[in-house]
């Protein structure tokens, strides 16, 4: 019995600092940005399964877009990287591609040299229902080898994010692979916050039905990208469902397009209905209140990974108070976040990163220059 009291009263403090850690270190992070580069798996070519898509001589670009980011008033960069591609697909899963790892290392520096925090971000990651042991080996022994690289990272700046979007799997599936992941993970790392999430490509709605996971060290994220038809409209990737553009935020009815004809017969012909009510400020607020409610519930700190609106198709002024809005949500309700993103077609930028391709109602959404 004194043996079980011992551990008890030794159990119970670390549990509640680890929780506390998870807290201070998520109320840290604050504005944060999404950068996108060693995710783009596109730019590799088919002969090559990909695997040479990333150019070693961009990293002085990307040491500017750093410098740029922390001068525009950015602390937190959460950052994207494909691991699928660096490593053998079979056992022993053999990297094949160190040089790599430069990249990231530069980015870690950078970062540091700045005291900017940085999220590491397991991005287009495989793993789906018919191979998903398979899939899990591979990621499990993936993030070993990451996460014994940058162990001695500082933990209050460096975080890793496990697994982006998820959604080839069910929800009890993810769970599963979760739990072993993290475990896995945290016997390289055992003080580093990581940031997981649930289901449903990181939905909210899957994240407020999630089963929290016993490591306290977590920080549970989501992405937001309501109304979808608006943040997505004219999107290559989504097809016929986000065909319609035009859309206007927040809804106006004499400003609303015709629905486009490849739209018909797809989901999008249901959201296009349902838009009126939910392009509204009061709709997306209660929805991302719902999120902070179950955070302060469940006593776990939450984390907005990603939220942004594609701009190719949409109007600058709607884009602009879009953006301002959800910004001006995520800060009311206390949600960090980081914002997707900086350099693609989401940015807020008019053409490249740089300060005089912001436009007013941009500088003024995003509160740069405040």
């Amino acid at each position: 019995m004194k043996n079980s009291l011992l551990i008890l009263v030794f159990c119970i403090p670390l549990l509640v600092n680890a929780q506390t850690t998870a807290w201070k270190r998520a109320n840290a992070i604050g504005k944060g940005m999404n950068l996108t580069w060693m995710d783009q798996r596109w730019n590799g070519t088919e002969e090559n399964a990909h695997r040479d898509y990333i150019d070693m001589s961009d990293l002085p670009y990307y040491k500017k877009q750093v410098d740029l980011m922390y001068e525009m008033g950015y602390r937190f960069l959460r950052f994207p990287v494909c691991f699928d591609l660096w490593y053998q697909n079979e056992v022993p899963f053999k990297l094949l591609t160190p040089q790599y790892y430069a990249a990231l290392d530069s980015m870690v520096k950078w970062t540091g040299e700045k005291d900017m925090m940085l999220s590491i971000d397991y991005h287009h990651g495989i793993l789906n229902s018919k191979t998903q042991d398979a899939n899990k080996a591979r990621i499990c022994a993936i993030w070993k080898e990451v996460a014994k690289r940058y162990s001695n990272t500082d933990p209050n700046r460096v975080f890793f994010e496990l697994f982006n979007e998820p959604n080839e799997v069910s929800e009890f599936e993810w769970q599963e692979v979760l739990k072993e992941l993290v475990v896995v993970v945290r016997t390289q790392v055992p003080a580093h916050t990581f940031i997981v999430g649930a289901a449903q490509w990181n939905s909210k709605e899957a994240l407020v039905n999630m089963e929290l996971l016993k490591d306290t060290n977590l920080i549970y994220t989501f992405h937001f990208y309501d109304p979808f038809l608006f943040t997505h409209q004219g999107a290559s990737w989504v097809g016929a469902a986000a065909a319609t553009t035009g859309l206007p935020y927040p809804y106006r009815q004499q400003a609303m397009p015709i629905m486009s004809e490849e739209t018909y017969g797809t989901w999008g012909a249901q959201k296009f209905a349902q838009y009126p009510i939910e392009a509204q400020y009061d709709v997306l607020y209660e929805s991302l209140n719902t999120v902070a409610k179950w955070s302060k519930e469940n006593k776990v700190p939450i984390f907005c990974g990603e939220w942004g609106a594609y701009k190719e198709h949409a109007a600058v002024a709607d884009r602009c108070q879009f953006l301002g809005d959800v910004y001006s949500m995520l800060e009311k309700l206390q949600i960090p976040n980081a914002m997707w993103e900086w350099n693609g077609g989401f940015s807020f930028f008019d053409g490249k990163p740089e300060v005089e391709n912001l436009s007013p109602c941009m500088k003024k959404a995003m509160k740069i220059g405040n």
